[in-house]
């Protein structure tokens, strides 16, 4: 299968990194997207990956970066309803998010109640299952970093079971700055591969976490700008990437910093 780091920024677009949003794509064509930061359907386009293969999408919680692409991708698979052999169906973290969104879909005069669309809440627990993937998420609590309680809107890491691959992936969607809410599963159980958030903590935070997770490979997405390699005077360079990854070393498996358009093979 075929992993697409299609947009690796955080909450705001950088000089080379677009809002969140990764494409799956397993063995016989079929797409799911975990997140769809704008310009998700531009970059799938760019990917040259048809809509009509995209199957459903999971948003791992309601902020812009992660979210507010989704109006231009359901306007695009509406377009291709004619190609659509499929129900599209979208997952969302929160039951009060799906009127807003369809009110906005009319807003801008597209048909949000089309046939082919599919939306749905989900919470802690297995969110989705098909012939090819199974999805269980996962609680966090990136959303009560700022005062929020237990009873608030969590956002989730999602467990990814692709059953003809054999394959089993970690997505962790975004994090509490004291990592304090990192799937304990990633340390109990293993994972073929696990893409991580890297914004909302320091290093020094996850360090041993990370160290104690069973993974046999570990990609970091939604980078904070300053583990951005940046250009500066005379070809100089500041180097975040290799200073994240520094002081993160040793891990006991291979783990690198994605950018937007990366593929992965897995």
């Amino acid at each position: 299968m075929r992993i697409y780091t299609l947009g690796t920024g955080h909450g705001d677009s950088t000089f080379c990194r677009f809002k969140s949003s990764t494409a799956y794509e397993t063995t016989d064509g079929t797409v799911y997207l975990v997140d769809c930061g704008a310009p998700a359907e531009a970059l799938l386009r760019r990917k040259g990956i048809p809509l009509p293969r995209l199957r459903a999408a999971f948003i791992t919680h309601m902020h812009d970066d992660h979210a507010g692409g989704l109006s231009a991708l359901l306007k695009q698979i509406i377009k291709g309803y004619n190609y659509c052999t499929e129900t599209f169906t979208l997952h969302l973290p929160e039951e009060a998010a799906i009127a807003p969104l369809k009110a906005w879909m009319r807003a801008v005069h597209e048909d949000a109640d089309n046939p082919l669309l599919c939306y749905r809440s989900y919470g802690a627990g297995k969110v989705y299952e098909d012939d090819n993937l199974t999805v269980t998420a996962v609680s966090t609590c990136h959303l009560r970093t700022r005062g929020r309680t237990e009873g608030d809107p969590c956002s989730y890491a999602l467990i990814l079971d692709f059953k003809k691959e054999g394959k089993r992936i970690l997505h962790t969607g975004d994090l509490r700055a004291d990592f304090s809410d990192y799937p304990a599963i990633a340390r109990e159980e293993h994972f073929d591969l696990c893409l991580c958030e890297a914004t909302h903590y320091q290093p020094e935070a996850a360090v041993d976490a990370l160290r104690a997770s069973r993974f046999d490979r570990l990609i970091f997405i939604h980078v904070a700008d300053r583990w951005h390699n940046v250009p500066g005077f005379q070809w100089q360079y500041t180097r975040g990437e290799d200073k994240f990854l520094a002081s993160l070393a040793p891990l006991p498996y291979p783990a690198v910093i994605a950018h937007d358009g990366d593929e992965f093979l897995l």
